[in-house]
């Protein structure tokens, strides 16, 4: 049994197949660094775990039964109970991946992925970043950038040269940390930038800056 801390990212494993689910626990349990609060079999079992253990991270099931993966996802995004659940969606679908990030999803594996890319993916959701997988992730911009918001050439040429930087670095996939690295400057300079950037181009997060620069040619 490993030793948990309250630095540990707290998942909450939400899946139909019971042996699959006890699967997964044993895996992300032997993991350093995450901890598994809790599992659910159904989507009502979800919302309801999810409100009484308040986990960093979701990983559910698109093919829960009660609620689906998609609804029990729209559900932790907007129940406050369940605190500000980060889900990743398992699926068979990669078509399914924009409606789940139009519910709130955060990151988005099929059931092939392998148990680096699984744990890859929650670390990284439970930084604040969005992870999909590598097999899906260009479809998805495609699908993705038709339904974006125009922004006309201005609001590119408004951005200053370190904001621009910042975007292309943002595109290119760093998380803060990384971009302050690479920028020498401080992680709360490189906050400062970001949020300009949601902002003056009117967007809701990082995924929709990436899915700009490169539909405005930036990248």
């Amino acid at each position: 049994m490993t030793n948990s801390s309250t630095t540990d990212i707290r998942v909450l494993i939400c899946y139909s197949e019971r042996l699959l689910r006890t699967a997964l626990c044993s895996i992300l349990a032997a993991e350093p660094g995450l901890r598994v609060v809790g599992d659910a079999g159904d989507g009502f079992e979800a919302v309801s775990k999810a409100r009484g253990l308040r986990p960093d991270v979701a990983l559910v099931d698109e093919r829960l039964t009660g609620l689906d993966g998609i609804q029990v996802t729209e559900r932790l995004r907007a129940d406050s109970l369940a605190g500000p659940v980060r889900s990743v969606i398992l699926t068979e679908q990669p078509e399914t991946m924009f409606d789940a990030v139009r519910a709130g999803a955060r990151g988005f594996l099929l059931r092939s992925s392998d148990q680096d890319e699984l744990v890859g993916a929650i670390r990284a959701i439970a930084r604040g970043e969005a992870f999909f997988a590598p097999q899906v992730a260009s479809s998805f911009l495609r699908r993705f950038e038709n339904g974006l918001p125009y922004r006309p050439p201005e609001a590119v040429k408004s951005l200053t040269e370190r904001e621009h930087e910042v975007l292309v670095l943002v595109a290119d996939g760093l998380n803060n940390t990384e971009i302050a690295s690479r920028l020498y400057v401080s992680q709360a300079t490189v906050k400062f930038h970001v949020s300009n950037l949601l902002c003056k181009l009117n967007l809701r997060d990082r995924l929709q800056m990436a899915v700009f620069a490169h539909k405005a040619g930036v990248v």
